[in-house]
C-alpha cells in the first residue's frame, strides 16, 4: 500500500462516515451474466426549414417542432407591406418590406446546424429589441434548459408543464409562466436536444424565452383548459445607429444532437472559436483574503500570511495571493487607506518577492458617494432623464453609483487605474460588480448614446485588457456571461454567503457548477466558489464534500481562509486538491438529472485510470449500485478507495455500491489494470512537476 501522507483515521474523520459506510460488492453478486451495455455515441442531426408565402416558417426535426415562427420588433410581430421569398447561398431567404426599410431573414442550412441570419436595410437605427424567431409554438419537447443571466444564475433543466388550473377560486392566479435564458438555451425531448444561441456576443445581448399562455374557457374552469407553449429568441440592439443604412446581425444557431450535455458543448465550442475565448489560460490555484467590512484586511495581516507560507515545508503551491475589497474607498482605487502603509506597491512587492502572483479586487464601474472620484466627477455616473444620478442597489453599506461606460472621462480614468496597477506589479485582477457596466440607453441617460450596452461594456473591458497586458489574468464576478467572452480567464458562477447548507449558499454553488459545466474551460475557467475549511456553519462532511466537488470539476481552486489558521491535516488536504497546469473537465454521466446524487468522472489517461466522485447533495441517505460502464469504456475495472496520499484496494468490480449520509461524499480510483493512483498525485492530476493528463486532453474537455 502507498505511503500514508495523511493519517487515514484523520481523513476518515474529515470525510465523515461515508468513507467507512460505502461498500463495494464483487461483480458476480451484482451483474449475473456477461452481457455488455452498449454506449451510444454523440452525434449531430440536421432539422429542416419549411417556409410559407405569408412569411412564417417552421423548424422541423425528428422529434421537436417549432411551428408558425415569425420575426418581431419590440415585442410586436412585423406587419409587412410585402413579403418576398427566394434563395440564398446558404438556404432560403424571406424579405419583409416595412415602413422605412427592409428586414431580411436568411434561413440557413449548414452541414451540422441550422441558423437564422438577419439584415436591416434602409433604416437609420436598429429597433430596441429584434426577434428573428417569435411566437413559435413548441411540440415534441418535454424539458428545457435555461442559462441564467450570469453570476448566480439561476440555471437548470425544467419540465415543460402542461397548462392547468392551480386555483379553484373564481378569482386567482393561473398557470401562465415564462423563463428567460441567456448565452444558450435548449429544448430536450426523449431522444434529441436542440441547443439555441448566438455564437457572436461581441455587440448585442441575446435572450431566449419559453413561455406558457393559457386562456380561461369556462365560468369556473373546473376542468383543465387549453394552452400552448411558445418560444422566442431576441437580441437587445439598444436602437444602435446604423451606418450607411445597412447592418447585419449575428446568426442565431440551432444545433441538434442526441445527448443534451454534448449538444450544449457543441454550441459553446463554436462560440469560443468565433469570439476568441481565452482558452490558453493556466489553471488557477489561489488565495484571496476574506471580504469583511467589519474587520478590513491590512498589510500586516497580508505579511503574516506570506511569512507563514514561506515557512511551510513542504510548501503550499498556490500561485496567486489576492487582496480583497476594503483597501480603499470604492472608486478611489489608487488611494489606499491607513491599513496599507507604504501603498499598494509595497503590498505587491511583498507578494511577488515570495514567488506568488499579486492579485487585487476592483469594481471598475462602482463608485462610493463618499469617494473623491464621485465628489470630483459626479457627471461621470449613470443618470436618469432628469439628469439626476441613479443610486444602484447593493448589499454594501452606504450609497453607490455606476459609472457611465460611454463617458470619455470614465474611459481615461479606467486606463489610468489599470495602467498604474500593472506598473505597481499586479498580475491578477478580480473584477467585481461588472453587471453595473451594462446599461440600456432606453432606460438611462448616457453621455454618448449610439452604441449598444454590450459595445460600451466591452470597450471598457478592452481598455482594461490593453493596460494590464495579454499575460495578466482576469477573474470576473457579479457579471453577465455572454459579453465577457474573449476577456475573462476565470468567471465566478456564484457569489454565495456560506452560512449553512442553504439555497443562496452551498446549494447555489452545486446547482450553478452542475448546470454550467458545459462551458467550463471552453469560454473560460469556471470558479464555483472559494473553499472554506474553517467555516463553522458547515459540518466537517459538508466542508470536505464541497471542497472535493469544487476541485474535481476542473475549474479554479482557491480559498479565502487564512492558511495560518489551518491544521496540518487541512493543509495536506488542500495540497491534494491542487489542479494540473493543463486544464481538464470532469463530466457527469447522469446529467441533467437532479434526482440522482451528483456523480462526476475524470480521466487520467496516462495513468490508465479514472477518478469518480460520488457526492450526496440531497437531504436523505442514499444507498445505490452504480455500473462501472457508466464511468469508463469498460464494463469492469479494478477499484480503489482514493484518499489524499493513500488508497484502499477493493479488487475488480462491475458495480459500486455506495452508501452516503446527507451531504457526504466518496472518492474512487478505477484502474484499467491493477495499478493504484500514485501516492503523490493530486485530484487535478499533478505530481511534482508532472501532469498526468494525456497530450491534447485539454482540447477534449474531459471526454
Amino acid at each position: 500500500m502507498a505511503k500514508n501522507n495523511l493519517e487515514r483515521r484523520t481523513f476518515l474523520k474529515m470525510c465523515g462516515s461515508a468513507a467507512l459506510g460505502s461498500a463495494i460488492l464483487p461483480p458476480e453478486k451484482l451483474l449475473p451474466g456477461d452481457a455488455e451495455k452498449e454506449k451510444e455515441r454523440f452525434r449531430l442531426s440536421k432539422p429542416r426549414w419549411i417556409i410559407y408565402e405569408n412569411g412564417s416558417y417552421d423548424l422541423i426535426s425528428n422529434e421537436i417542432i417549432l411551428k408558425n415562427c415569425r420575426p418581431s420588433i419590440n415585442d410586436q410581430t412585423v406587419t409587412p407591406r410585402n413579403v418576398f421569398l427566394g434563395d440564398s447561398p446558404k438556404g432560403n431567404r424571406i424579405v419583409y418590406e416595412l415602413p422605412g426599410g427592409f428586414v431580411m431573414l436568411d434561413l440557413q442550412t449548414h452541414e451540422d446546424s441550422l441558423a437564422i441570419g438577419v439584415e436591416f436595410s434602409g433604416f437609420s437605427q436598429t429597433p430596441r429589441w429584434f426577434f428573428p424567431i417569435s411566437q413559435a409554438q413548441v411540440f415534441g419537447a418535454d424539458r428545457f434548459f435555461r442559462q441564467g443571466f450570469g453570476t448566480g444564475g439561476p440555471s437548470g433543466v425544467f419540465p415543460i408543464v402542461k397548462p392547468s388550473q392551480i386555483n379553484t377560486r373564481e378569482i386567482g392566479p393561473w398557470q401562465n409562466w415564462s423563463y428567460d435564458s441567456y448565452l444558450s438555451f435548449a429544448f430536450l425531448g426523449k431522444t434529441e436536444t436542440i441547443a439555441i444561441g448566438n455564437t457572436d456576443h461581441s455587440d448585442f445581448l441575446q435572450r431566449s424565452t419559453i413561455y406558457c399562455h393559457r386562456h380561461r374557457q369556462r365560468l369556473h374552469d373546473s376542468e383543465e383548459g387549453d394552452g400552448h407553449i411558445f418560444f422566442e429568441a431576441a437580441m437587445l440592439l439598444n436602437q444602435t445607429k446604423i451606418d450607411n443604412e445597412y447592418v447585419k446581425l449575428p446568426n442565431l444557431f440551432f444545433y441538434t444532437g442526441n445527448k443534451p450535455f454534448e449538444t450544449l458543448q457543441e454550441l459553446t465550442w463554436r462560440t469560443s472559436k468565433r469570439t476568441h475565448a481565452r482558452q490558453t489560460s493556466l489553471t488557477s490555484y489561489h488565495w484571496i483574503s476574506k471580504a469583511d467590512t467589519q474587520k478590513p484586511y491590512s498589510f500586516d495581516q497580508l505579511k503574516k500570511q506570506v511569512d507563514f507560507l514561506e515557512q511551510l515545508d513542504p510548501p503550499l503551491p498556490v500561485q496567486t495571493l489576492t487582496i480583497n475589497k476594503g483597501y480603499c474607498t470604492i472608486g478611489d482605487w489608487l488611494e489606499p487607506n491607513e491599513n496599507w502603509s507604504g501603498g499598494l506597491d509595497r503590498a505587491a512587492r511583498e507578494i511577488f518577492k515570495s514567488g506568488y502572483r499579486a492579485g487585487i479586487w476592483i469594481a471598475p464601474f462602482m463608485v462610493d458617494k463618499n469617494s473623491n472620484l464621485y465628489k470630483k466627477h459626479r457627471d461621470w455616473v449613470i443618470k436618469d432623464f432628469n439628469n439626476q444620478p441613479i443610486p444602484e442597489k447593493s448589499d454594501e453599506p452606504g450609497i453607490f453609483y455606476a459609472l457611465d461606460a460611454s463617458h470619455n472621462g470614465v474611459k481615461r480614468y479606467i486606463r489610468e487605474v489599470f495602467g498604474t496597477l500593472r506598473k505597481i506589479g499586479f498580475i491578477s485582477y478580480n473584477l467585481a460588480y461588472l453587471e453595473w457596466g451594462i446599461k440600456d440607453s432606453y432606460l438611462v441617460k448616457k453621455a454618448s448614446p449610439g452604441n449598444s450596452s454590450v459595445q460600451d461594456f466591452r470597450d471598457i473591458l478592452g481598455i482594461i485588457r490593453e493596460e494590464i497586458g495579454h499575460g495578466s489574468l482576469i477573474t470576473a464576478d457579479q457579471t453577465a456571461y455572454s459579453p465577457l467572452i474573449g476577456f475573462a480567464d476565470y468567471v465566478k458562477l456564484v457569489t454565495p454567503t456560506l452560512n449553512g447548507w442553504k439555497a443562496d449558499g452551498v446549494e447555489a454553488i452545486i446547482r450553478e457548477s452542475y448546470f454550467s459545466q458545459y462551458f467550463n474551460n471552453t469560454l473560460w475557467q469556471n470558479n464555483p466558489g472559494e473553499i472554506e475549511l474553517n467555516n463553522d456553519s458547515l459540518t466537517e462532511d459538508e466542508k470536505t464534500s464541497l471542497a472535493l466537488w469544487i476541485a474535481f470539476l476542473g475549474g479554479t481552486v482557491g480559498s479565502s481562509d487564512n492558511f495560518n489558521d489551518w491544521s496540518a491535516q487541512k493543509l495536506e488536504f488542500f495540497r491534494f486538491l491542487e489542479p494540473a497546469k493543463r486544464y481538464q473537465n470532469a463530466w457527469f454521466p447522469y446529467w441533467p438529472s437532479e434526482e440522482e446524487i451528483k456523480v462526476a468522472v475524470r480521466r487520467y489517461r496516462n495513468l490508465r485510470g479514472w477518478g469518480v466522485l460520488f457526492f450526496n447533495d440531497q437531504n436523505v441517505t442514499v444507498i445505490k449500485n452504480f455500473p462501472i460502464l457508466d464511468f469508463t469504456e469498460e464494463d469492469s475495472a479494478f477499484v480503489f478507495g482514493w484518499e489524499p496520499g493513500t488508497f484502499i484496494p477493493f479488487g475488480p468490480m462491475k458495480e459500486i455500491l455506495v452508501s452516503l449520509q446527507p451531504h457526504q461524499s466518496r472518492l474512487f480510483w478505477l484502474s484499467e489494470g491493477n495499478e493504484p493512483p500514485p501516492s503523490n498525485v493530486t485530484l487535478g492530476g499533478k505530481a511534482g512537476k508532472e501532469d498526468f493528463l494525456s497530450a491534447g486532453e485539454e482540447k477534449d474537455h474531459g471526454e
